[in-house]
């Protein structure tokens, strides 16, 4: 692969000499989803896109099918950020290559590698989490939304201690409260249905609600209670579970109040 990264620079560098325009400006994302993911379309189960994002920039590989219905796949290694929608989540664009190379069963010879510009990229974000894909390869236009492939549901059962940034909004009052605290937190699963209790040094919530798992992303939906008779609803969304513990966003409802915020918590 770096190889092939390598013959995509060289042929990048050739390709901005021969420019006449000046190149785009990048936008900077602060905010905004994370699309490192496999991608397709349930009604076309067969072909897929797999996305490595990091920062402004995304290596996407498309595993699609050739006119005479053997496997192909395209290349877009440096698709950049150019656009963020109102919640901050990036579109990415960038040159689709084609690559070739020596045969897998021999000694590996980079001098063998070969790139071709082939045609362009445009990922967007859509809502419900969706991407809208659009690109040329060899003269052929494809555009399709797709969504996450999920395949495994994340395990996040189980005891935590984590940390809160939550900002604190009253309705109809002025200014805002940024909280932050440590708390214990106990997930439990049943199927869809997730229970969560967050035990802070002001009290006890619990949180009961139906969850949604879109790749490796987790999504909690439901009402809450507090020990101080505060009652609501609440998301929690990009929730992700890795080897030691969980991150997510959080957003309660309340008549006394609106937070939101980011939260990690290490497991037990």
């Amino acid at each position: 692969m770096t190889s092939i990264r390598r013959a995509i620079a060289a042929a990048l560098v050739a390709a901005a000499a021969a420019a006449t325009t000046a190149p785009a400006a990048t936008v900077p994302v602060t905010i905004g989803r994370q699309y490192s993911d496999l991608w397709w379309d349930p009604q076309e189960s067969g072909w897929g896109m797999n996305i490595v994002h990091q920062g402004e920039t995304a290596f996407v590989t498309l595993f699609v099918y050739g006119p005479d219905g053997k496997p192909t796949w395209y290349v877009a290694s440096d698709a950049r950020v150019f656009a963020t929608d109102g919640s901050g989540n990036p579109a990415f664009r960038g040159t689709l290559y084609k690559t070739t190379g020596p045969w897998l069963g021999g000694p590996f010879d980079p001098a063998m590698v070969g790139v071709a510009a082939v045609g362009a990229l445009v990922i967007e974000p859509r809502p419900g989490g969706q991407l809208a894909l659009d690109y040329t390869a060899e003269g052929v236009s494809v555009s399709k939304v797709v969504v996450r492939q999920t395949f495994a549901l994340p395990d996040i059962g189980g005891p935590y201690h984590g940390t809160f940034n939550l900002l604190r909004t009253v309705p109809g009052g002025a200014g805002h409260v940024l909280r932050q605290f440590s708390a214990y937190v106990l997930v439990n699963l049943d199927g869809n249905a997730a229970f969560l209790r967050i035990e802070e040094p002001g009290g006890r919530c619990e949180y009961a609600g139906t969850r949604t798992v879109s790749g490796r992303y987790t999504r909690i939906d439901g009402e809450f209670t507090c020990g101080s008779g505060e009652t609501g609803t609440f998301a929690i969304t990009e929730l992700v579970a890795g080897e030691h513990g969980i991150t997510g966003y959080l957003r309660t409802f309340s008549p006394s109040s609106h937070q939101s915020g980011r939260f990690a918590a290490a497991r037990f």
